[in-house]
């Protein structure tokens, strides 16, 4: 008898965990699915522009599912993006806790750290996080800008050129690219890409005000044609002055000095005339 109610006791404890487990499984799958719906629609009011709601969305998908990493990392992703940068910065250290192995913490980490001025742990971060994926676009982006920072500018050309490599209409990368290429004062270079970002978005005015700058900086560079010297003024040719002994008026003075005395002959000879009479 005894037997048999110990066997009841184990029957009903073994039914008790399964049915518990089964209890669990059913409440993780419930808050899972709960997450992800959640999740997704942060994304989507991210997408949108709708910011504070995505990170509503995104901080109940994190209470239904407080130990994926990815949430974490995405509600950093939407506080980075609206400039809350000690908030991002927190959200990613728990990505990082929760996933050290992920690369998407330590860029996320790394790009807040960096709009805090805190360069130096930035770098850090965005080293590991390329150790970790090196050729991310979005993490050689980042560590470009962090490198442009430090005024190591050919270090950031470096990573921007990378990052276009893989992802070659990048507008941020050809923006970021440009002000490099301005500080290098590599003008035709930093035109080319302000012109590249202007075709994929034709309604960017910060880089058409940009544009223009650097334009403006072209033209002051340009090599200004010879200044060329006004013609000389003509000097006026005086006219000559009539020369008096010419053969002409040799001969007509000759031919008067004839006729006058011709008439004096004739003019003594009237009066040698008239006295005889």
């Amino acid at each position: 008898m005894a037997k048999k109610r110990i066997l009841t006791l184990l029957a009903a404890a073994f039914f008790c965990v399964v049915l518990s487990g089964t209890t669990w499984a059913q409440k993780k799958a419930s808050g899972n699915a709960e997450a992800m719906a959640e999740a997704a629609r942060g994304v989507k009011l991210a997408q949108e522009g709708a910011h504070d709601e995505a990170i509503n969305a995104f901080t109940k998908a994190i209470a239904a599912s407080p130990k994926d990493a990815r949430l974490y990392n995405d509600r950093g992703g939407v506080y980075l993006t609206i400039k809350k940068f000690v908030e991002a910065s927190a959200d990613f250290a728990k990505a990082i806790e929760l996933a050290p192995k992920e690369h998407g913490g330590y860029s996320g980490r790394g790009a807040a750290l960096n709009e805090q001025g805190q360069l130096e742990a930035a770098m850090a971060d965005l080293n590991k996080a390329l150790e970790m994926k090196p050729d991310d676009p979005r993490t050689l982006e980042r560590r470009g800008l962090a490198y442009y920072r430090q005024k190591s500018y050919d270090l950031a050309l470096a990573d921007y050129n990378r990052a276009l490599e893989q992802t070659p209409t990048s507008t941020l990368a050809l923006n970021r690219r440009a002000d490099a290429y301005v500080a290098l004062r590599q003008f035709p270079q930093a035109q080319a890409d302000l012109e590249s970002v202007l075709k994929i978005r034709p309604d960017d005015f910060t880089a058409e005000d940009r544009l223009r700058f650097v334009k403006g900086q072209l033209a002051a560079a340009a090599p200004r044609p010879a200044a060329t010297a006004p013609p000389p003024t003509p000097v006026p040719t005086p006219t000559p002055k009539p020369k008096l002994l010419t053969r002409t008026n040799v001969f007509i003075g000759l031919g008067v000095f004839f006729v006058l005395a011709i008439i004096a002959v004739i003019l003594g000879r009237r009066a040698i005339t008239r006295s005889e009479e």
